[in-house]
């Protein structure tokens, strides 16, 4: 049968511009310029011999049509993807992670070789990002997200709990005797909005009155967990770590916890997979040696 189609780039164009509300947002995805995916949809339009969007002030907003056609296109964009890599699948034996810098660096790194060792056959290909995807759709096979696991769409399965504590240099610690010792030094902060020093500090006793925010809040900010930990064995400062995330640096001694007390993460690490699809052996394999790695917690 033959089929009257237009350009599949087109299309595609089309449908990152609408999913993205921009044709910018397009532009980044399909690593071209803005003008031309604006050539490829008024390409599309003049095929089609109907707008698919409306331009208003120098905008684009999808027409009914448009709209109608682009959950048409995605659902058959989705197909040919999922298609595609199933045929590759067959003889595919790489397994492609997602998860976020720190975790990788921190974490996962350190005990890949292990794993690489017991399984030669499969090739682990590692991604940084943050924020959710579905896995496969995303180019992925599997994401490791910090969160509550509330993610829909996708099959989400615990890998371990967490927890928070201070830590520094040895250097710093010998000078470290109670907690309000901390005033003395400076705190070091990341962007985790589970890891904030004020929940340590009054698990310890340690009233967040006006003034001890202030004192408490000072201190030099990173953007990830990774870098934190590299400023508190440098001896900038004091940092409040993850636990998972601190393991190598405690036993290697570069950095110590100073008090014993801990507080418990409500969220944890999850193993994000596609939802209703069994998964690849490769895949099954290697989440099987995650659950392997996780030690129980233990404060050092």
């Amino acid at each position: 049968m033959s089929r009257k189609l237009p350009s599949l780039n087109a299309v595609k164009v089309f449908e990152s511009a609408v999913r993205h509300g921009t044709t910018v947002g397009a532009a980044a995805e399909m690593g071209v310029t803005h003008g031309a995916i604006s050539r490829q949809i008024q390409q599309l339009e003049d095929w089609i011999g109907r707008p698919l969007f409306k331009r208003e002030m120098g905008r684009l907003v999808v027409t009914d049509a448009g709209a109608a056609y682009a959950e048409i296109v995605g659902r058959a964009l989705d197909l040919v993807n999922d298609g595609t890599q199933a045929l590759l699948d067959v003889s595919d034996n790489v397994v492609r992670v997602t998860t976020t810098a720190s975790f990788a660096s921190e974490w996962l790194m350190p005990r890949l070789w292990d794993f690489q060792s017991r399984h030669q056959h499969v090739e682990i290909w590692v991604e940084e990002g943050k924020e959710i995807v579905n896995p496969r759709s995303g180019g992925c096979d599997l994401a490791i997200r910090m969160g509550f696991g509330e993610w829909s769409g996708v099959h989400v399965e615990p890998l371990m709990d967490d927890k928070l504590f201070p830590v520094c240099s040895p250097e710093i610690a010998v000078q470290l005797r109670y907690p309000r010792d901390l005033g003395k030094f400076s705190l070091l902060h990341d962007d985790d909005p589970q890891a904030q020093w004020s929940r340590w500090l009054s698990q310890v006793g340690i009233e967040m009155t006006p003034g001890n925010t202030k004192l408490f809040n000072r201190g030099a900010r990173f953007a990830s967990s990774s870098l934190l930990l590299r400023a508190a064995s440098a001896g900038q400062g004091v940092a409040l770590a993850r636990e998972r995330l601190a393991e190598s640096w405690l036993e290697s001694g570069k950095l110590v916890c100073p008090f014993p007390e801990s507080v418990e993460l409500a969220n944890a690490y999850w193993l994000v997979t596609r939802h209703g699809i069994e998964p690849r052996r490769p895949l099954r394999v290697f989440m099987a040696w995650l659950r392997q790695q996780v030690r129980p917690s233990h404060t050092f």
